[in-house]
């Protein structure tokens, strides 16, 4: 199993170096330049998943290497952008793990696994992140033909509730902690991009959940087995309406095509990436895709660190009052007051 992880990162390694050396994107260090911006901070690995306190502490995980082998760190940055490093978790068990922040700001997990005693489990760091124990176990299912549970991603409703994709049932749950309890939203078990409600509507991999008034989105993938292109990539909305939870798809992408990460801003408006091409936005009037940036990023934080890429190879990004965190071509970007930023290296 670890074998196979490390193959697989070091293929995503040598991807990674192929978007930064190519001629649309190269490493940055070199003086200052036209239409550079100036980041607050940069800080690079393996980043799986990122979250931003209230306190605008960043809290990343991902895969790290030290002189003790390989390991998935928990690690926090603060406003300066000094990195340090929580806690580090075993490799195997925690490679695909995805955060939420619960409404105290602490930091929860989940982590698809093959048989991992954590991941029918939104497990919470504690005791100032020394440990990381069980927030909630799913209540088991009944049937004795049944998948064990593979929680995938999580997203907390911002009510005390979180909504959680199960990768093995394909299903989603609404996980109620006040009430130790957990309930079916809907999903038909099968491994498929089918609209409808409840047991009718089908999901492949849900591999994103964010939630606006209780109004959830998701980005829900279908690839190909054996060669991993993405056959069907959908923007879905889940939401309750006539008492009963309703799955509608939004957008979709085909051909090799995929969306890696959706947001919403301080204004509401859902900012969507499609891998390789560019951050678009998201009209959810019409279900129309304008395009918001698709052309060079040139950085250079405080410390002089600098990254010349591009948006189209944007991976995640989130919003935070006026500031935005990108993470481009496994750089990790903050921007502070981003729109006068952007604006003035347009010029």
């Amino acid at each position: 199993m670890k074998k196979s992880i490390l193959v697989a990162t070091a293929l995503q390694f040598l991807l990674i170096l192929n978007s930064c050396s190519g001629s649309d994107s190269q490493p940055g260090g070199t003086p200052e330049e036209k239409g550079e911006i100036k980041a607050d901070y940069i800080t690079s690995f393996f980043i799986n998943d990122f979250v931003v306190g209230t306190d605008n502490t960043l809290y990343t995980i991902g895969q790290t290497q030290d002189e003790k082998g390989y390991a998935i760190s928990l690690k926090k940055t603060d406003l300066d952008g000094k990195e340090t490093t929580l806690k580090n978790l075993d490799l195997a068990t925690y490679t695909y793990a995805k955060l939420a922040l619960t409404e105290n700001g602490d930091v929860l997990m989940v982590a698809k696994g093959n048989d991992s005693p954590d991941q029918d489990k939104i497990m919470r760091f504690e005791n100032n992140f020394s440990e990381l124990n069980p927030f909630y176990i799913m209540k088991p299912i009944s049937s004795p033909f049944a998948s064990k549970i593979n929680l995938f991603s999580i997203c907390n409703n911002n009510d005390n509730t979180y909504f959680v994709f199960d990768l093995n049932a394909r299903n989603i749950k609404r996980v109620l902690p006040e009430l130790n309890g957990d309930v079916f939203v809907a999903g038909s078990g099968k491994n498929e991009i089918k609209d409808g409600a409840g047991l009718d509507a089908s999901f492949a991999a849900v591999t994103k959940i964010i939630s606006l008034n209780s109004i959830l989105y998701l980005i829900d993938h279908v690839q190909d087995p054996s060669t991993g292109i993405y056959k069907n990539s959908a923007i879905r909305k889940l939401e309750y309406v006539n008492n009963e939870w309703k799955v509608t798809t939004l957008v979709s992408a085909t051909n090799g095509d995929h969306f890696s990460d959706i947001t919403f801003d301080t204004k509401n408006e859902l900012y969507v990436v499609n891998a390789g091409k560019g951050i678009f936005k998201l009209n959810l009037q019409d279900n129309s895709l304008s395009l918001f940036k698709d052309g060079d990023l040139k950085v250079r934080a405080a410390s002089g660190r600098g990254v010349f890429s591009s948006f189209k190879y944007t991976e995640m990004l989130k919003f935070k009052g006026n500031d935005i965190y990108l993470l481009v071509s496994g750089n990790l970007i903050k921007i502070s007051d981003f729109q006068t930023k952007f604006a003035a290296a347009e010029k």
